[in-house]
């Protein structure tokens, strides 16, 4: 393939079969991926007559990251590349019909064949906010000290291809009155009611509705790396994402293992047993939460658990435990009232991972790296957003902020070709990572860990 470009037949041998075993390398990118590893200089894609007999062209859609295949990509209608085959003996079907039935590369080289391709790829950057209030501590030992409550206030809009809408095909408005609907009005009633006594304040509250946490936990990304009140002095983080769907008394409580002092605290605020709180350990976790434990800061984060409107329009006010609700935001004021005048700062801990967090490294691999990626970063490499106590990445010497550029042995341009590098390796493989750490080159070997 050196120097060459490349025509590909879309999808595989079993066609548009995710439960294929050849599932793995039929997507776009893969395809892309292996072309550019090859040497290739482009890459065309193809629908073959078995699978598309209208021969339509592949319909372009929004990339929610900024990552880029590394060579030019393109889809063109088959008939174009028919004309080639002509007099070969062999037309495109019964390629495809052969490769199916033999499941192996049937490939040939056109000699006398060039062409130039040019693509333009347009980066669309859009300006949003973080919306942040607070109230200042009173107590001279205290004040300089600040507890961060939170809770995302973006959603999916009218949803559409690549808006995480788990009804891609609808376009009507996704209001998440769930997810995070409920969280923000939370977090408002939790801001009321401290802005109601601001004289009991012992330390600084922050309150901040993040932005952008359906692209990846961009807005509380952003917040810990340019923060309003000092990380050094941020004692607590309590997240609140889905707190809309109380069922029975069944609250969830993530974080618990980043302070020894939360199990006391949860406990004491529910001695009349409103809830039944299911504790888990792990910092790490599918919101905002997860950014502030990635710099060591310790984190609570509340949710009511998934449902069968989630990431759908369906997800409306009428569908919300208003009850439950209230006594969660009632839970997490009293929670945070200690908190706010306790003399002692909670210390902090790293935990085990117990959790796999939607979108991290893990998800759909037999293998993990330990890290968290940063999804606010989506160019030359991929940067870690936090690394897991004890992981491969963390025993190997990887930190946060290190963009992994090369993986054993394969070129990492993206969070895309990150996983589908460790989609190729298997527990106990040692792989050599190269990653840029404050423009010096890293190289370090992890062993791969089974994902649990």
């Amino acid at each position: 393939m050196n120097g060459k470009i490349v025509v590909a037949l879309r999808f595989g041998p079993d066609g548009n079969d995710m439960h294929s075993e050849f599932n793995k390398y039929t997507a776009l990118r893969a395809k892309t991926r292996t072309a550019r590893e090859k040497g290739a200089k482009a890459l065309i894609i193809i629908s073959g007559p078995i699978d598309d007999p209208e021969d339509d062209l592949i319909k372009l859609s929004y990339d929610q990251s900024f990552a880029s295949s590394g060579i030019p990509a393109v889809s063109m209608k088959r008939s174009l590349f028919e004309t080639l085959l002509a007099g070969g003996g062999k037309d495109l079907k019964m390629i495809q019909e052969e490769i199916k039935k033999d499941k192996k590369p049937l490939s040939r080289e056109f000699s006398n064949v060039s062409m130039t391709l040019a693509t333009e790829v347009e980066y669309v950057r859009e300006k949003s906010s973080n919306v942040i209030g607070y109230l200042p501590g009173n107590d001279p030992k205290l004040k300089d000290e600040a507890i961060v409550v939170g809770a995302h206030f973006d959603h999916l809009g009218y949803g559409g291809p690549g808006s995480g809408s788990l009804t891609p095909d609808v376009h009507e408005i996704h209001n998440g009155a769930d997810d995070n609907a409920s969280g923000s009005a939370a977090l408002l009633e939790v801001e009321q009611a401290f802005a109601a006594e601001p004289g009991a304040l012992g330390r600084t509250l922050v309150f901040i509705a993040f932005t952008c946490e359906e692209l990846g936990t961009l807005g509380s990304s952003y917040y810990v790396n340019h923060p309003f009140f000092p990380l050094e002095k941020t004692i607590a983080m309590v997240n609140m994402d889905m707190v809309g769907k109380l069922e029975g008394r069944t609250l969830t409580a993530y974080g618990i293992g980043t302070s020894p002092r939360w199990n006391e605290l949860l406990a004491m605020h529910n001695k009349d047993s409103t809830f039944s709180l299911k504790l888990v350990t792990d910092g790490v976790g599918p919101s905002d939460h997860s950014q502030f434990y990635g710099k060591d800061i310790p984190v609570l984060f509340f949710f009511t658990g998934t449902h069968t409107d989630y990431h759908k329009p369906s997800d409306d006010w009428e569908k919300i435990n208003y009850e439950g609700e209230e006594k969660i935001a009632r839970y997490v004021f009293n929670i945070v009232k200690t908190l706010n005048i306790d003399p002692a700062r909670p210390a902090f801990t790293r935990t085990a991972s117990t959790t796999t967090m939607a979108g991290g490294d893990s998800r759909g691999f037999n293998v993990t790296l330990g890290v968290v990626p940063d999804y606010g970063e989506g160019k030359d490499g991929m940067k870690i957003g936090s690394t897991r106590p004890d992981g491969p990445a963390d025993k190997a010497g990887l930190k946060a902020g290190d963009v992994i550029v090369m993986m054993a042995g394969k070129k990492v341009m993206n969070i895309y070709d990150y996983m589908a590098v460790l989609g190729e390796l298997k527990p106990g493989d040692e792989a050599e990572i190269e990653a840029v750490r404050d423009g010096k080159t890293v190289k370090v070997k992890a062993v791969m860990q089974k994902r649990k």
